[in-house]
């Protein structure tokens, strides 16, 4: 491999990485945010729990969602690393970008489109306009786009059932003795959706990064080295130990008040569906389950007493992930290709 290709691959998995890092600090909200608004456990130590079992993960789940992120739903044929390379800055861009203004966006589809703008540019520059689109796998986009409504919807449902479940149960109890029981559980709830996390998004960087490894020469064929797996796996955790501590104030506190009743059915909810869709092997977003969880445990306890107009925003950011960061990844692409040419 020449000197080019070698470092144009190191700086895609330095950059899958970086990532991986904030999708780490960027969805820690996911499963602490319930845990620190309800007082069970401290933020720092509510990081260390979620991080913990964010790399529990790798031992337990298959990389079924690695290889549709990898090889299923772009053409590898129309990959280069530096178009990789391009898609992860539109991604860690629009993460940092939604991060900042407080805004539960998901890291996961952020990652999808900027590495689908990227290809998609790559592939217009090369072929033509008309053979942009031949860079896009439509049979796997259509499952994903598909559950981009799905998965939220379905988180409600869930966090709605249980939580009137709940609220029926708990009537045999003290209000005191109900929240003792819940706190306890939501240690337990809060693992189990940080284990989701990991099992989900570590794969996505997982299979980013050997995509890389087959566009630069390293493989004939999609494979994942165990060494991509743990350095995801891994670096998901180290972002996660980093907080995000202006989506968990969005989640726990703006969103809707949870107290430990909520907290567990919100934190089941969402893992339940995060593992219906890994084991779909489907990447989708653990943040717009979390919140639609979220949403529905507060429409269960008072519709009135959700911030609506806050749901509102947070959906439009949602509608808006993919065509941003793939308009992102699109121009580093075109930045790549004008400064290459110099």
């Amino acid at each position: 491999m020449s000197e080019p290709a070698l470092l144009a691959t190191a700086a895609v998995v330095i950059a899958a990485l970086a990532f991986d890092f904030v999708n780490g600090f960027h969805d820690a909200a996911n499963s602490i945010a319930t845990l620190v608004a309800t007082r069970v456990m401290k933020p720092k130590q509510a990081v260390l729990w979620a991080a913990i079992f964010n790399f529990v993960a790798l031992f337990i789940f298959g990389t079924g969602v690695a290889k549709t992120v990898g090889s299923g739903m772009v053409a590898l044929d129309a990959v280069t690393p530096m178009v990789i390379l391009a898609g992860l800055l539109g991604a860690v861009a629009w993460g940092l970008l939604t991060w900042w203004r407080g805004l539960p966006t998901s890291s996961s589809h952020a990652l999808l489109g900027g590495y689908a703008g990227a290809a998609i540019a790559n592939s217009a520059w090369t072929h033509g306009i008309s053979g942009a689109g031949d860079a896009i796998i439509a049979a796997g986009w259509i499952k994903t786009l598909a559950f981009i409504v799905l998965a939220p919807v379905l988180g409600l449902v869930l966090a709605h059932l249980l939580m009137r479940l709940t609220l029926a149960a708990q009537k045999r109890f003290s209000k005191t003795g109900s929240d003792h029981f819940f706190g306890r559980a939501q240690m337990a709830s809060s693992a189990f959706l940080s284990l989701m996390h990991g099992s989900n998004d570590a794969q996505k960087t997982a299979g980013i990064i050997a995509g890389a490894l087959v566009a630069g020469g390293y493989y004939h064929e999609f494979t994942l080295p165990p060494w991509v797996l743990w350095m995801s796996y891994g670096m998901m955790a180290f972002g996660t130990l980093a907080g995000g501590w202006r989506i968990v104030h969005t989640l726990g506190h703006k969103l809707t008040r949870l107290r430990p009743n909520g907290g567990f059915c919100a934190e089941s909810a969402s893992a339940f569906s995060i593992l219906f869709a890994t084991l779909l092997h489907l990447p989708i977003s653990t943040t717009h389950v979390t919140t639609g969880a979220i949403l529905g445990v507060g429409a269960a306890r008072n519709p009135r007493a959700v911030r609506w107009t806050l749901a509102r925003r947070i959906a439009w950011a949602w509608v808006i992930t993919i065509p941003a960061a793939a308009g992102l990844g699109a121009m580093f692409t075109a930045l790549t290709i004008v400064f290459s040419g110099l």
